[in-house]
């Protein structure tokens, strides 16, 4: 029996007054009454607070933590911390969710007791018109993987690389020690994927679109660091380092090791071509340590066409 509310939404919050009234509205007005929003301040600098505050006198679900900026990934970690539902819910403040989101998830949640709960997602604002990427990659199908499968990761739309599309049980966070990695700044939402999903003994996608995601915000993280592509690719290289050596720490390279190097190649190279960085070689030089530290290129030979053409562009920039 579950002792504490159904679902935990967990806000991370840093200098949002202009959406967070409209997020905190969506919860407010979820169909599924048995939640609680932990709202965590990460030490912002404008009104956010107070307007929290605000919305702490009209719905007595929602908390304030406050903390000193430390980033989005130790906000997160936070608010895993002090949750006590059983489904643990990510929404980022300048996005929503749909009324009856909430209520959607724990209905799956009893249905299977999956450890993650997977969701399809509306992007907004319609001008500019959201990338066709980005809107592929919010759909998603009804399919239930009842035991771990590479395909569970490898095999789904919307598998990655958001987070704020994956309800998580709470006790297979804490009995795994599963967390956010903080020193992470950019990215930590992959790698906490390829950290989690391969864990979960049970995987639910739904084809429902439950969470409307704000595609386009000037002055965002993501847009000031989509702008600077050197520091991106430099940190995606680096995320790959640590997925990478944690793969190989839990056996999961000798188990789906040819699909994650497939993904590993179309992750990092058409990047460094298409970017053509300053520090290009370098990247490819450590992109390809990678590869042979691990044993990676031992899945060349089964890989893809296009991998092995990718990957031999790779060793290329390399030289």
């Amino acid at each position: 029996m579950v002792k504490g509310p159904k679902i935990s939404v967990v806000i991370p919050v840093y200098n949002v007054a202009d959406y967070l009234s409209r997020c905190l509205e969506s919860l407010r007005r979820q169909t599924l009454l048995d939640i609680e929003i932990v709202c965590v301040n990460d030490g912002s600098t404008d009104n956010s607070d107070e307007i929290i505050r605000e919305q702490m006198k009209i719905d007595s679900r929602i908390q304030l933590i406050d903390k000193q900026n430390a980033g989005v990934a130790a906000a997160r970690n936070t608010g895993i911390d002090a949750a006590t539902g059983d489904m643990i819910v990510f929404l980022d403040p300048d996005d929503y969710l749909t009324t009856n989101a909430c209520e959607r998830i724990y209905e799956e949640r009893i249905n299977h007791y999956a450890d993650i709960i997977v969701y399809g997602s509306k992007p907004f604002p319609e001008i500019p018109e959201p990338d066709a990427w980005v809107a592929w990659k919010l759909n998603s199908r009804d399919i239930y993987y009842p035991e771990p499968n590479e395909k569970s990761l490898f095999g789904e739309t919307n598998s990655e690389p958001f987070i704020w599309n994956h309800a998580y049980s709470r006790d297979f966070l804490n009995d795994n020690q599963l967390r956010f990695i903080e020193s992470i700044k950019f990215g930590e939402d992959i790698v906490f994927l390829f950290q989690t999903v391969p864990m979960a003994k049970r995987v639910q996608y739904i084809s429902d679109q439950l969470y409307y995601y704000q595609c386009y915000r000037s002055g965002s993280f993501m847009q000031q660091y989509n702008d600077e592509t050197e520091k991106r690719l430099v940190q995606h290289v680096k995320n790959l380092r640590t997925i990478t050596a944690f793969w190989n720490e839990k056996g999961f390279l000798n188990k789906w090791g040819r699909a994650y190097f497939e993904w590993f190649i179309n992750f990092i190279v058409p990047d460094l071509i298409q970017f053509n960085p300053k520090n290009k070689k370098k990247l490819a030089l450590e992109t390809v340590k990678i590869i042979e530290k691990f044993n990676l290129k031992t899945f060349y030979k089964h890989s893809k066409l296009e991998v092995k053409e990718k990957t031999k562009r790779l060793y290329k920039m390399a030289r």
